[in-house]
């Protein structure tokens, strides 16, 4: 057992790091608590959503000094909490054939897009802060809480793209604006994991320590050492990783 809390525990710490560098940091974090340790899908995924609690407040930790807590971001709280939790009952019930296509659909979808589709440059524009716009956004946050609490791959692509692209936000204040989301809406669905019997304590505890540090080298320290072979070289390094969680399906 202690040896598996370990494992899980280093699983989605280096998950943590990569996700930061190319994105889809869960697929790391799926092959360790996957393929390595032999849980089965639902059980993983739980488990992985409910430790990355860890990672919002490391990154907060690390953030906050610098950006500004608004008041409609309260708003927006309330709608994406509301989707995680439908999200996570559905990961609950959802049959397991049907959750393993769309998990290996996603994954593979991921590698797609680290490969062929280059990040486009970040606006520079700024969200307006009208009634309007901040209505729009808190509805997109009921989707993102969804997918996010269904499901674990890609979450936090989809939630940047949509705030990046859809309502102009900067890189760093979407990046804020979702770490601050997290700090209330993962223990939602965690809550939904926890009472159905999805988590169990003994791996939780840890792996939240690990997501924490993690998030907090992240926010602070990759973007310094950050380089342009390093993230090829990772990219690439995801197509045997979904080729390896594949085979673990088989």
């Amino acid at each position: 057992m202690i040896t598996d809390i370990i494992i899980a525990t280093i699983g989605i710490f280096l998950g943590e790091l990569y996700g930061n560098i190319v994105g889809g940091g869960s697929l790391v974090t799926q092959i360790v608590l996957q393929n390595i340790l032999g849980l089965d899908i639902k059980t993983a995924m739980a488990l992985d959503n409910a430790a990355i609690i860890g990672s919002g407040i490391g990154m907060f930790i690390a953030m906050v000094r610098k950006y500004k807590i608004k008041w409609w971001f309260f708003i927006y709280v309330i709608f994406q909490s509301i989707g995680t939790f439908f999200g996570a009952y559905l990961l609950i019930i959802i049959n397991e054939t049907i959750l393993r296509i769309i998990f290996i659909t996603a994954i593979i979808l991921l590698v797609i897009k680290n490969l062929f589709i280059k990040d486009k440059k970040h606006t520079e524009k700024g969200f307006k802060e009208t009634p309007k716009n901040i209505f729009l956004l808190s509805l997109s946050g009921i989707f993102i809480g969804f997918y996010g609490g269904a499901f674990v791959i890609g979450d936090w692509i989809i939630a940047l793209l949509i705030l990046t692209s859809g309502f102009a936000f900067k890189y760093h204040e979407a990046i804020f604006l979702l770490t601050f989301t997290m700090l209330f809406s993962q223990p939602v669905g965690a809550y939904q994991y926890i009472t159905h019997g999805l988590i169990d304590f003994n791996f939780l505890i840890p792996m939240i320590i690990a997501t924490t540090i993690g998030g907090i080298i992240s926010a602070i320290i990759l973007d310094k050492i950050h380089s342009d072979k390093l993230e090829h070289f990772l990219k690439y390094l995801s197509v045997f990783l979904v080729i390896y969680l594949i085979f673990g399906f088989i």
